[in-house]
């Protein structure tokens, strides 16, 4: 999978628009305003955070997080319980917000890898079930998530290390000119973008389909 993103980076780079490189690279450089309605505003429009349609209350403490992490960072499960915590709807369900769990500690440390559907699909990851009737289901999932991201770390230092994405890293650089992008946020939305190609149907035996 990573000859294929670099076989066509051309393409894949394509489809990254330019406002990706720039709306990210204004959070990182303005997290310590984290607190502030404008840079929040950014934030939930970056991450796609409104479509989830949570409540107030989960971002308060969301936001309240990413603030004292600045200067603390806590450890992914720690924020992932916060978030659990500050998640009930009005039926009273709370639910695990793994990805934008991982999103916050990324922004208060880039080489740190993302959760999302498109990393999941990648490296063939299948969340775990839920089961409301087992009391110790919150944690059991925490727990397989957790050791997921654990495995993309490791994964994105070998990918890194060897410069298995080398080819298209250069071209995501070349074309897009970021400034505070490091290789394991390239490698990210490398794979983002490509995912996204797939589920499109533009990448079909190897060969790009143009429509």
């Amino acid at each position: 999978m990573y000859d294929l993103i670099n076989r066509f980076a051309q393409t894949v780079v394509g489809t990254i628009p330019r406002e990706h490189v720039t709306d990210y690279e204004w959070l990182l450089q303005n997290v310590g305003k984290a607190s502030t309605p404008d840079y929040q505003k950014g934030y939930r429009r970056f991450w796609a955070m409104n479509a989830a349609q949570l409540s107030p209350a989960f971002y308060a403490a969301y936001f309240g997080t990413l603030a004292a992490a600045v200067s603390q960072p806590p450890t992914l499960s720690s924020v992932a319980q916060t978030l659990h915590a500050a998640s009930s709807r009005q039926n009273g369900q709370k639910s695990l917000q793994f990805s934008f769990a991982t999103k916050l500690l990324h922004i208060t440390n880039p080489h740190l890898p993302i959760y999302d559907s498109q990393v999941a699909a990648f490296y063939f990851f299948v969340e775990p079930d839920r089961n409301p009737k087992d009391p110790n289901d919150f944690q059991r999932r925490l727990s397989k998530f957790v050791t997921f991201h654990d495995f993309i770390k490791q994964e994105y230092a070998r990918v890194l290390q060897n410069n298995l994405l080398a080819t298209a890293i250069q071209e995501f650089r070349s074309r897009l000119n970021p400034k505070h992008f490091t290789d394991e946020k390239i490698v990210d939305s490398l794979i983002w973008a490509f995912v996204g190609l797939l589920w499109k149907g533009a990448l079909q035996k190897g060969q790009i389909a143009y429509h």
